[in-house]
């Protein structure tokens, strides 16, 4: 059985349970044209007396599971991976929602490859920008009972503003993150872009052709390396050049953030000119309290979102569920 299941391209890995001795655990992942957002795993165990199937007793069985978030790819996986399994072994299979010998069934609307890789870029960004927000430490109390107070100016004396003037560079690294990775996932995929590319006489750098032969680097890695995603006049630069996305155009809109409702493009022009401030003079805004870098990584996620309900709306991607 474990050798049936690495010819379908699964790999040995850990698990956090604990399973019966003689268990091989093994993980699918398929990350050509982003098939897979979390992959399929499979397990080889010896099965005790509660967990054989009636009727079919077995000394081994294999156990697969998909998480609630996997792709179309990945349940298709386990679903062939039964499928094959039961024409070379026999026997049954009990699926915990659909019940015995019931596979899952796929979306047969599936997300395109553009679709997909944004999916991914998108969940993962969000993700950090929220779990560090999640985790921002709360300010020391006693000085946080002097705001608006006479005593008030001495809150800013609190080091954690310290620590929340570090995050700002954060949030912007989010933003550099997600807009560099989707420009890379666009120029893969665009087919206009792609005609573009072979129109393209600029000269490429010995050591990216060296990487190149190497594939630890992509053509729309070279490319992409052309532009700054840190600022939003590259940005807007590169996605207009290439796909005709008129970046500033989605910032002209007025959005709440925090308390405040104002023109999103000026609300990222200070992130950004903030990040600069701290990056590059080590300027510390110590009246930055909680509630203000709670605002800022909001700000990074609002961004994000409205770009992602721009492909949606206006080019038809299905990117969220």
């Amino acid at each position: 059985m474990v050798g049936f299941l690495k010819r379908r391209g699964y790999k040995p890995c850990a698990h956090l349970a604990e399973w019966p001795k003689g268990t091989v655990n093994l993980h699918w992942f398929e990350s050509t044209d982003f098939r897979s957002f979390d992959g399929v795993e499979a397990t080889v165990f010896p099965p005790s007396d509660g967990e054989q199937i009636q009727n079919f007793p077995c000394k081994w069985a294999i156990h697969t599971r998909t998480r609630a978030s996997a792709s179309s790819g990945d349940r298709h996986e386990q679903n062939e991976t039964i499928r094959f399994a039961r024409r070379q072994f026999g026997g049954v299979f009990y699926n915990d929602w659909y019940g015995r010998n019931r596979y899952t069934p796929v979306d047969v609307k599936d997300r395109t490859p553009l679709a997909r890789g944004i999916y991914i870029i998108h969940e993962r960004t969000i993700q950090g920008l929220r779990s560090v927000r999640f985790a921002l430490p709360h300010p020391i109390s006693d000085m946080q009972k002097l705001e608006g107070t006479t005593l008030g100016p001495l809150a800013r004396a609190d080091p954690t503003r310290v620590l929340y003037n570090a995050l700002v560079p954060f949030a912007v690294a989010a933003l550099e993150h997600f807009f560099g990775q989707a420009f890379r996932i666009f120029l893969r995929y665009d087919k206009r872009a792609q005609r573009r590319l072979l129109e393209q006489s600029r000269k490429v750098e010995f050591s990216d052709a060296m990487s190149l032969a190497a594939n630890t680097k992509s053509i729309e890695d070279i490319v992409a390396d052309w532009y700054s995603f840190q600022n939003i006049d590259s940005i807007h630069r590169a996605f207009n050049e290439w796909f005709g996305i008129d970046i500033w155009k989605l910032l002209r809109q007025r959005r709440k953030v925090g308390k405040r409702i104002d023109w999103l493009e000026k609300r990222l022009k200070n992130l950004i000119d903030f990040r600069h401030g701290v990056v590059h003079r080590f300027e510390l805004n110590l009246d930055l309290n909680r509630a203000g870098i709670e605002e800022l990584l909001d700000l990074s996620i609002l961004v994000i979102e409205t770009f992602v309900d721009y492909v949606q709306s206006s080019l038809g991607e299905k990117i969220r569920d």
